[in-house]
């Protein structure tokens, strides 16, 4: 019997793209956190799901966020491009949120379910102002 070898980072990568729901593109990594929101209850956010059209559009450019706020209602999605020479994230300070990476040219695009404030920052890059989103319910 032969087996089939491929890559761990093949693999990895197929399923990154597989927990995004297909939101961000191919060249961003990772999925939205689940982890509990600000007050512990459902996730701060998700990966938006295919073809959805964001409420309002952040570019990474020049290792800032532009704008640097935006404000949006409750279920509602923010896309990140990055404009960027180098990869970010968009990650909450509070680590209710996290995007994973989002590489050169790649988008991300998450949905808000809670309101709130929202404090994020690149986890990569910790020289780079912070940002905010203002969820409104």
């Amino acid at each position: 019997m032969s087996s089939l070898r491929v890559p761990g980072l093949l693999i990895a990568g197929v399923l990154a793209v597989a927990a995004c729901g297909g939101s961000a593109s191919p060249a961003a990594s990772g999925g939205a956190s689940t982890s509990a929101g600000p007050s512990g209850g459902a996730a701060a956010c998700d990966a938006a799901p295919e073809g959805t059209t964001p409420a309002a559009t952040v570019i990474i450019r020049d290792f800032q966020y532009d704008p640097a706020t935006v404000t949006i209602k409750a279920g509602e999605a923010v896309a990140w491009v990055n404009e960027d020479t180098a990869s970010h994230t968009v990650t909450t300070t509070d680590g209710s949120c996290d995007s994973g990476t989002i590489r050169k040219g790649a988008t991300a695009t998450l949905v808000f379910a809670q309101a709130g404030t929202y404090t994020y920052h690149c986890s990569i890059h910790a020289s780079m102002p912070d940002a905010t989103i203002e969820v409104s319910p």
